[in-house]
């Protein structure tokens, strides 16, 4: 929980400072809404393993998840966006769907027994990055911090019964947006890291229909490649050695 109250701290701080800056301009003057998509790509980190099989003979048992390039998700968002000279504040609201699965082996004498657990977990998602951008004219690079809170929606598909429903993550982003006179790209890459295990023990048999899906105790970590279309609601002049971009 300490993680949660840090990154809570800073986002007050940097609340603040860009409430202090709106109040000496305009607030629509530096507001940019558009919207966007990307892949994701789901890092599983084991905390606790749990076995699927008790064999009594004492037969090795293994298991593993699939690696970040065999588990490609996507995310569709709506952007919002506040900004001054250096800071920005975005919004990212929409969905975001993570794939991977779950191979499970058993090595007998003669031979060995796998299984093999696929999951879609789908969430509404609501991330909060805080940016600091440097003006180079059509491009503005930019580093920060995001926090996101993540409610699961619902699906056919019964595994995702043993989840837990609500998730949070945190991490850094970086990108750069890119002037384009009428509109603004803004190629976004982030790595977020979950604050808790998004398995509960004690659902770990709750799938609706006796199937069991005994996952481990896991965290969902994932590395996001978007690109968002913004419009800004008030052009910016934009003066350079042959042309004025806005």
């Amino acid at each position: 929980m300490s993680r949660i109250k840090t990154f809570v701290i800073l986002a007050g701080l940097i609340i603040s400072s860009l409430n202090a800056n709106a109040q000496q301009t305009n607030f629509l003057d530096h507001l940019r809404i558009g919207f966007g998509g990307g892949v994701n790509m789901a890092n599983i980190r084991v905390l606790e393993s749990y076995k699927v099989y008790e064999d009594l003979t004492g037969a090795d048992y293994q298991n593993s998840y699939t690696g970040m390039l065999d588990n490609i998700g996507n995310q569709y968002f709506v952007q919002v966006e506040w900004y001054n000279k250096y800071l920005v504040l975005a919004l990212k609201p929409g969905t975001y769907t993570f794939r991977f699965s779950k191979n499970n082996s058993v090595i007998f004498t003669d031979e060995t027994a796998e299984q093999s657990s696929s999951y879609l977990l789908r969430y509404l998602t609501v991330p909060v990055e805080a940016r600091y951008n440097v003006d180079l004219q059509r491009f503005r690079p930019y580093a920060g911090l995001t926090f996101a809170y993540s409610h699961m929606l619902s699906s056919n598909d019964p595994s995702s019964e043993s989840f837990i429903p609500t998730k949070l993550t945190a991490g850094a982003v970086a990108g750069t947006y890119i002037d384009l006179r009428y509109v603004i790209l803004d190629l976004n890459v982030g790595y977020l890291v979950g604050l808790h295990n998004i398995t509960d023990k004690s659902n770990r048999y709750k799938t609706g229909n006796g199937a069991t899906f005994a996952q481990d105790d896991i965290l969902l970590n994932n590395l996001q490649v978007s690109l968002s279309l913004l419009f800004s609601l008030q052009k910016q002049r934009r003066t350079g050695a042959v042309e004025c971009y806005y």
